[in-house]
């Protein structure tokens, strides 16, 4: 009986191509690259068993090996930078069923101006180093990879407190929330579109 590894060789095919792989190799070949990092997340699961590891997790720790802490300010971003994070997540999501989320802020017209731009850093620094958030008129949009939809509650409600003790009770006048793959939303088209809808300020 002809075993599957014997066939691959008679045809020239090499089932095992990552470990003689290049660095070059590696970065171009994005199949080679899904092994590598399924092998690097399972390695990192036997090394640290008590947290929960991801391929986002896996980059967050690494980033912060390179390159030190991701600063809390950082995290706010200006809304293309968000449109494109997402955008990456969806593929991240695709390729290795990792969720996302999504959460908008919708607020009531600014107290006094620099209210909601000052409100955005209580946020970020209890935010994980790879969330983002930007501020946009009147709306404060999250970006929290590796979350699923059960996590949305408990997220927005820490958010709502925030904003309450630092903006002042009855600032947010509403939060809208996606996961990613969800019934509806299951491309970067149709989430991008949700994200717009959302942040779509009248008067």
């Amino acid at each position: 009986m002809t075993t599957v590894t014997e066939a691959a060789k008679r045809l020239g095919i090499d089932l095992h191509p990552l470990e003689e792989a290049k660095l070059a190799t590696l970065k171009d070949d994005t199949l080679l690259a899904q092994q590598l990092a399924r092998r690097l997340v399972a390695a990192a699961k036997e090394i640290a068993p008590g947290a929960t590891w991801s391929t986002e997790a896996l980059i967050e720790v690494l980033e912060a090996a390179a390159h030190g802490r991701i600063g809390d300010t950082d995290r706010i971003v200006e809304g293309r930078h968000l449109r494109k994070r997402v955008r990456e997540l969806c593929g991240v999501a695709e390729r290795y069923e990792e969720p996302f989320a999504l959460v908008v802020l919708k607020l009531v017209r600014e107290p006094r101006e620099g209210l909601y731009a000052s409100m955005a850093r209580p946020i970020a620094a209890r935010l994980r180093p790879a969330d983002m958030l930007t501020v946009y008129k009147r709306r404060l949009a999250l970006l929290l990879p590796n979350l699923s939809k059960a996590g949305i509650p408990a997220l927005e409600e820490r958010v709502r407190g925030i904003a309450d003790t630092s903006a002042g009770a009855g600032v947010v006048e509403a939060i809208a929330s996606a996961a990613f793959p969800s019934a509806g939303l299951d491309d970067s088209q149709s989430i991008l579109d949700w994200l717009e809808d959302q942040l779509r300020v009248d008067g």
